[in-house]
């Protein structure tokens, strides 16, 4: 597997702290904010320079063994009591006044350059009863490159130092030294011994691949080893980039903490709990009672058209039931659309809301439980202004309000004739009974078979016109059903499209951005440890 560069880990952990905002506990975000802009920070001051700080409790050691690495009594030594009541730094020549500055070291040395570009650095007392010695020695504990831990003899197992630093701080043993100072304190044999209790403790420590090595600072023993060691770390300039590394791993395992672990989503969106959804919603919207408006609508356009001429002008009077709903108008603005459909009620507005939080709850199953609980509260609170918008959905569908089928102009003009023919009928008949009644010679009335024309006339306009009116109103009810599925195909269409903008989209949303977290994290985490640096 190819190693991140640091630059793509910083990108990584930066998004991971973008997406996570306000998904997971504030603490560990803002902690990884602040290990950014440090590793930022670094990164600028003296890059060719590398920081090594000597850490350890009171009476371990560290003055003495600061002043045996430098060669000159630059740190005030004691048997007993701590004496370093500042941070008191070495420098193997110019340019880390900045770097010094920055990290706050006031008190500072230069020596001669001997190209290493070490910075040695003596702290405080992790264990000093002053509360400010224990601080200024925590807050180095975080900027600086190397962690030389100064342990002795009689404290090498001390719980403060490996309880609230070293384990702590495991995910930093690449750039750890643990030396065990004061070995002229106790026989050979014993150091040995102690080295190996000191090894056992460090593997629990989660310092695995950190050697502990023996030291006298009072008698020399070991001590130019351990500067030519500490000269390399620094002359290889690796160093810095490897505590980096570490902050951001540190960091990231935390971010995975806070997120229980950051498990992968296995449920996701599922087709039944959208389809629920999204029934819920059509019922909410009013599509069965909408679609039974456009059928009975058509059937009144049609009985207008088609229906018996003697009372088809009866059907003007009907109320057209998509008027009724004010889906009878063009619409020119789609998003300013209203109807006249009642809301929905309570029942309908909650199952809504059940079926939105089954959905989420379905999906975001595997998430972390405060990430899933925001993304839970987000859907909730949005489902009122969904429902409400639905009513726009419904006004802008196209409910076809001008189309007329061809076989209406058909049958209406046929209508037109028959109805004409009956009229016709009843004047020839008229005129023969004026005929008749002023005595006056009747014409010849010809014959359809044994029926006068005026008669057949009359009768076949009236009867075939009424029975092809009954026929096209069949047709017209199996049209308006027709017509009535189209127009409930679009509704569902239109209803869905915004549930899954409201609704859906942002759920995906939430979980395309925890799975970008969870990469991000990986790109840090899924990493193999690089070998160790010290």
């Amino acid at each position: 597997m190819k190693a991140s560069t640091l630059a793509e880990e910083v990108a990584a952990l930066t998004r991971a702290v973008d997406l996570a905002d306000g998904r997971l506990a504030d603490a560990p975000l803002t902690a990884a904010r602040e290990m950014l802009e440090k590793t930022g920070a670094r990164s600028l001051l003296a890059p060719d320079r590398t920081v090594v700080a000597l850490l350890g409790a009171t009476g371990s050691g560290k003055s003495s063994l600061f002043n045996a690495l430098v060669g000159e009594p630059l740190a005030r030594t004691a048997a007993t009591r701590p004496t370093t009541r500042r941070p008191l730094a070495a420098s193997w020549g110019e340019g880390a006044s900045e770097l010094l500055d920055w990290m706050q070291v006031p008190d500072r040395a230069t020596r001669p350059d001997d190209g290493s570009g070490l910075v040695l650095i003596d702290l405080p007392d992790i264990d000093s009863t002053e509360l400010d010695h224990r601080e200024i020695a925590r807050r180095m504990s975080e900027v600086v490159d190397v962690l030389v831990w100064v342990l002795d003899p009689q404290k090498y197992a001390d719980a403060v130092v490996h309880h609230e630093y070293l384990r702590p701080l495991a995910t930093h043993a690449d750039v750890t030294m643990v030396v065990l100072n004061q070995a002229d304190r106790v026989s050979r044999t014993e150091v040995d011994s102690i080295l190996q209790d000191l090894r056992r403790i460090l593997r629990a420590d989660g310092m695995q691949g950190v050697e502990a090595v023996a030291v006298s600072a009072r008698t020399g023993e070991g001590v130019p080893e351990l500067r030519t060691r500490i000269q390399q770390v620094a002359a290889s300039k690796r160093a810095r980039v490897a505590r980096a590394h570490d902050d951001l791993r540190r960091a990231a395992l935390h971010l995975r903490e806070a997120a229980d672990g950051a498990a992968a989503p296995a449920g996701g969106i599922t087709s039944d709990a959208h389809g629920r959804l999204l029934e819920a919603a059509y019922r909410a919207a009013g599509i069965p009672a909408v679609a039974q408006a456009v059928r009975g609508s058509h059937i009144r356009r049609a009985r207008a058209h088609v229906g018996w001429p003697p009372v088809r002008w009866l059907a003007r009077f009907r109320p057209d039931p998509l008027r009724r709903l004010h889906l009878d108008r063009t619409i020119s603005d789609p998003a300013l659309a209203r109807t006249s459909l009642p809301g929905p009620t309570p029942v309908q507005e909650a199952a809504v809301r059940s079926s939105a939080h089954a959905l989420v709850s379905g999906a975001t199953h595997d998430l972390p439980d405060m990430w899933r609980s925001g993304i839970l509260q987000e859907v909730e609170a949005r489902v009122p202004a969904v429902v409400a918008s639905l009513d726009t959905a419904v006004a802008a569908v196209d409910y076809e309000r001008e189309s007329r089928p061809r076989w209406w102009l058909v049958v209406g003009t046929l209508q037109v004739l028959l109805i004409a023919a009956a009229i016709a009928g009843a004047v020839w008949l008229t005129g023969l009974y004026v005929m008749d009644y002023l005595k006056l010679p009747p014409p010849t009335t010809p014959m359809l078979w044994e029926i006068p024309w005026p008669s057949a006339l009359i009768v076949s306009g009236l009867v075939l016109g009424a029975v092809l009116a009954l026929l096209s109103m069949v047709l017209a009810r199996v049209g308006g059903t027709r017509k009535a599925r189209r127009v409930s195909r679009r509704l569902r269409e239109a209803v869905a499209r915004t549930i899954d903008r409201q609704l859906v989209a942002p759920l995906r949303t939430e979980i395309e951005d925890y799975e970008y977290f969870r990469a991000a994290l990986a790109t840090i985490l899924g990493q193999p440890r690089p070998p160790h640096t010290v």
